[in-house]
């Protein structure tokens, strides 16, 4: 999150970092502790021969700030989604990479199929912790992936400058590297971006203005409408609470599952990549 400013940063950080019902009642809180707040405002300030007006004038604007909410809600939604669903198959992507080295290992010495076996482990096993960690906080860098790729890196090339390496196993597997290094440099590139701050921002208030027309109609149509203003209130506090948990693909309730990653790592110390490999 780039523009966002550092405070504010941290802040948004923290809140897509908690569990989906945690979230959900943070935000259902304070939307109904606003919506509490502006009932006892408007029934201070606008008097009852007023509310007639007040209603008619609010039932008026209905239409126009619930359908603005929902374009902005669902642009938002939308576009946070298809980063969440493109994130996933990157990680999908990567996980198929080490059969593409596996298969290219044929040839090869027992030693150096371990060797290289041993640092796809250690790499695929840091995503899940290490990666995801440090991708939530937009410090990719930091990550215990980073040291991890670049030992699988040196090790393909070393392996690839011996003269006893066949070239197909050389040329498949630096290619299969150089291709779980692309995909790496596309989810950190995922981390860096944010949610765009002015739709954020004009969501909320749009929100809440539908809020505040939604509880000057009940108010003018009696009790009885009461449940209508409720269900405005409840619509967009979920609206908002889905808004938030979306847009942190690597730390909130709606997250990138790395589980494919781990699953691997276990795979191959398993060694059931070693059966699909001929070694000498």
């Amino acid at each position: 999150m780039a523009h966002w400013p550092s405070k504010v940063r941290l802040r948004w950080r923290s809140l897509t970092s908690l569990p989906a019902e945690w979230l959900l009642l943070f935000v259902l809180g304070g939307v109904l502790v606003f919506s509490g707040l502006m009932i006892v405002v408007l029934q201070r300030t606008v008097r009852t021969d007023g509310r007639e007006r007040a209603g008619l004038t609010a039932a008026a604007y209905m239409t126009a700030l619930g359908s603005l909410f929902a374009i902005l809600t669902g642009f938002l939604l939308n576009g946070e989604y298809a980063v969440l669903r493109d994130t996933q198959r990157l990680v999908y992507e990567e996980v198929a990479t080490p059969a593409t080295v596996a298969f290219s290992a044929e040839g090869l010495p027992a030693a150096d199929v371990s060797v290289v076996q041993d640092r796809l482990v250690n790499y695929f096993g840091s995503l899940p912790g290490s990666e995801w960690r440090a991708l939530s906080r937009d410090a990719p860098d930091e990550s215990a992936s980073v040291e991890a790729l670049s030992d699988l890196q040196r090790v393909v090339f070393a392996i690839g400058s011996r003269p006893y390496a066949p070239r197909s196993s050389v040329d498949g597997m630096q290619a299969a590297v150089g291709e779980i290094t692309g995909i790496r440099r596309e989810r950190a590139s995922v981390a860096s971006q944010s949610t765009p701050v002015a739709l954020v921002v004009l969501s909320v208030f749009t929100g809440l203005a539908l809020i505040v027309n939604a509880i000057v109609v009940a108010l003018r149509s009696g009790v009885g409408f009461a449940v209508f203003a409720v269900g405005i209130i409840v619509i967009v506090a979920l609206d908002l609470g889905a808004v938030i948990g979306i847009s942190a693909p690597f730390n909130g309730p709606f997250q990138v599952d790395p589980s494919p990653a781990a699953e691997l790592a276990r795979d191959i110390q398993r060694g059931e990549y070693l059966s699909w490999v001929k070694v000498r």
